[in-house]
């Protein structure tokens, strides 16, 4: 199997892991729980990232690898593992926990209401942002999330790591 596809599955994995671990035991509405985890999301994402493409390059490149290769492997990790991650998010809101849809709605108008919005001004925002905050719209947010995360990680992983061969130059 690839590296970038056998890392990509990985974060995948974890990303999945996670939330289910969270949902088990009862923390997915602590609110610390959730900043800490997003945190952590962007952590282990920099870390499968790197080391997927330090493995592709001292293994599958022999101990080299180009700038755009070191990218791509990250890419081709963040991609795989957005995707398997972003096909939970919609199956955690849609089946495993669909009353968090309405609860983060709730929260987010709690919220509204503490800033000193009125009740018809908190209203009003809300039927603005209904269509936002569907299942389906929150699945592409975590995936396009995932992508500007993976980016500028392969971008900093894919300069960090490259190491031209030498042999390769053209004399």
């Amino acid at each position: 199997m690839k590296t970038s596809v056998r890392y990509g599955l990985i974060l995948g994995g974890i990303m999945v892991a996670l939330p289910l671990i969270f949902y088990g035991l009862g923390l997915e509405k602590d609110d610390t729980v959730q900043q800490i985890s997003g945190y952590l999301n962007m952590a282990i994402a920099a870390a499968v990232i790197f080391l997927g493409t330090k493995e592709y390059r001292d293994k599958d490149g022999n101990g080299f690898m180009s700038f755009g290769s070191g990218f791509s492997t990250g890419m081709t990790i963040t991609l795989i593992g957005g995707a398997i991650s972003s096909a939970f998010t919609y199956l955690y809101f849609t089946v495993i926990n669909p009353g968090m849809v309405t609860y983060i709605k709730l929260k987010q108008e709690e919220e509204l209401l503490k800033r000193g919005m009125s009740d018809s001004e908190v209203e009003k925002m809300a039927e603005n942002m209904a269509m936002w905050m569907s299942p389906g719209m929150m699945t592409i947010f975590a995936f396009v999330a995932m992508l500007l995360i993976g980016l500028i990680i392969s971008l900093i992983c894919g300069g960090v790591l490259k190491k031209e061969d030498p042999s390769a130059e053209i004399s």
